[in-house]
């Protein structure tokens, strides 16, 4: 046992002091609106630094103070690679905040992340097929203490809440939603009204959008001249009303 203890220990020291543990170089992954030699450059202090000596948890606080991440993981790659992992935040819904009363900051059309961060818009979100959020206005602020939107910072507005929660409600049970919905429409009574892309308007009401939408899809699945039908209106209790374009119009339970 003392024998294995002395290897051991010996490899430890020559890992510790020798150049062939030497970082030389760092790889960073995920990053696609923080360049890469700009997280090179925060870690430069690293390179020709011991890689068994690092504090690999010093190194992700050093990191994340770039209010641009939302995770990160850094690992080591022997004998001398530092792999640093990055989840940027980014945006799950658009939603549109023109400047209002005396706001002089205008973000116009920008991102809503998971965690009701605002996310300011870049070209490549240009490719990103979202849904987008409406209803929701900058008002003038009646103190200082009033929260504005401030780019990836939490914006505490309740219909931005409303939104996040109807859609991360609907994409848990049904990730193929998102590919429906064009738009979530958030009135001041924080009801939510769908604009699926068949262009059919969807009245969910403000509450048990796991079940409603197991009933729109189930209506969905049921038409045969889905063209036709307008709007479905789920705001009572156990039935559908359905309209269509041609002006009839029935309800039912599903």
């Amino acid at each position: 046992m003392a024998a294995v203890i002395l290897v051991l220990s010996g490899a430890y020291i020559f890992a510790c002091h020798s150049s062939f543990f030497l970082v030389s170089e760092i790889k960073i992954r995920g990053n696609h609106r923080i360049p890469a030699d700009e997280i090179t450059e925060k870690l430069k202090a690293c390179l020709d630094e011991n890689i068994f000596r690092l504090d690999l948890d010093e190194v992700e606080s050093k990191l994340k103070e770039d209010i641009m991440i939302r995770n990160l993981r850094v690992e080591r790659r022997l004998p001398g690679c530092i792999l640093v992992e990055v989840e940027e935040k980014a945006p799950l819904l658009w939603v549109n905040l023109p400047a209002r009363g005396s706001h002089r900051k205008n973000l116009g059309f920008c991102g809503l992340s998971v965690d009701q961060e605002i996310i300011p818009l870049s070209r490549d979100d240009l490719a990103e097929d979202l849904p987008i959020v409406s209803g929701i206005e900058i008002k003038k602020r009646k103190s200082e203490s009033d929260p504005i939107p401030e780019p990836y910072r939490i914006w505490p507005n309740p219909k931005a809440k409303r939104a996040l929660e109807f859609y991360g409600c609907v994409t848990g049970i049904d990730p193929a939603s998102s590919e429906l919905v064009a738009e979530i429409h958030v009135d001041d009574e924080l009801c939510v009204t769908l604009y699926l892309l068949p262009g059919i308007k969807v009245m969910m009401g403000h509450d048990d959008f796991e079940k409603k939408w197991r009933r729109v899809k189930t209506v969905l699945a049921g038409e045969e001249k889905i063209r036709e039908l307008t709007c479905l209106d789920l705001r009572f209790d156990d039935q559908v009303v359905l309209a269509r374009s041609t002006g009839g119009s029935d309800s039912g339970k599903q």
